[in-house]
């Protein structure tokens, strides 16, 4: 436990010096202040829009992920140029308490960076747009499901950095994999969101004659196994999670929370495992 604590002690120190964790944090607070200044004096400016202010809420869900990449392959990259993981090893730090260590480091940024957010769009947005519309409960889920998602991307990004020791590839690897699973989530999406029938519809051609279609069957609609596997792949991967939370389009968060959560053990089980037989040069 003591090992640890100087782990986590040396982790959070270079934390509050991190250039990078600043400028993240930077980024976070201008993104909350662009949604309700935003509607703001779009409602200034035509009387017939009505701001609200649940709508954004959860904007910072869409990117989260390619931020903590950002983060967590830079200053986990660092570790292994400066050879400080080496050196861990060799003053006689478990391997298992050094891949712990960098996870909760990285999870607390990404859980600071969603906090930056949320209460600055908040404080901002409430005295110019008004007070939320939905029922506590469904804010309070839609924020567990947002903060373990961020849980869920630390895990992936801190498994990822301490299996690589070239720092370039390793923060390329992390942003890379949070764009795709960005695209890879919208697109997902966009299937499940593919109408089951093309409706009816009729016209006049030019003789004047009424031409009449009827509805038919989509033939891009997805059904049966392939549905559920799609399903199950949208509610399973923190990309995909972000479209749902971002857009607030999911009617189970709750549901999401189960599989953020069972996705960073997995992966950090995987993680430790393979980190503790890797050859550290």
């Amino acid at each position: 436990v003591r090992a640890m604590n100087k782990l986590l002690s040396a982790n959070f120190m270079r934390l509050k010096k991190s250039k990078i964790f600043w400028c993240c944090m930077i980024f976070m607070v201008i993104l909350a202040l662009i949604g309700p200044v935003g509607q703001y004096f779009q409602a200034q400016k035509y009387a017939s829009f009505e701001p609200m202010i649940d709508g954004q809420l959860f904007t910072f869900a869409m990117f989260i992920g390619i931020v903590l990449s950002t983060f967590c392959g830079l200053f986990l990259g660092i570790e292994y140029g400066d050879g400080t993981i080496r050196n861990k090893v060799v003053v006689g730090h478990k391997r298992s308490s050094i891949y712990l260590a960098n996870l909760i480091t990285c999870i607390a940024a990404g859980l600071a960076m969603c906090a930056a957010f949320m209460l600055v769009y908040v404080a901002v947005g409430i005295p110019l747009i008004g007070t939320f519309t939905l029922e506590i409960k469904y804010i309070l889920l839609y924020t567990g499901a947002a903060l373990l998602m961020s849980t869920a991307f630390a895990s992936i990004f801190t498994m990822l950095a301490m299996l690589n020791q070239n720092k370039a590839v390793v923060a390329v690897s992390c942003i890379l994999f949070a764009f795709i699973s960005l695209f890879a989530g919208q697109y997902i999406q966009a299937r499940l969101d593919t109408p089951e029938m093309y409706e009816g519809y009729s016209y006049t051609d030019d003789s004047g004659e009424l031409i009449e279609i009827e509805a038919m069957k989509n033939p891009r609609y997805l059904e049966g196994t392939k549905r559920e596997v799609y399903e199950f792949i949208h509610k399973l991967l923190p990309g995909d999670q972000q479209v749902q939370i971002g857009q607030m389009t999911t009617q189970k968060p709750g549901e999401l929370m189960i599989y953020s959560a069972g996705m960073a053990v997995v992966v950090t089980a995987i993680g430790m495992m393979l980190f503790k037989k890797k050859d550290l040069k």
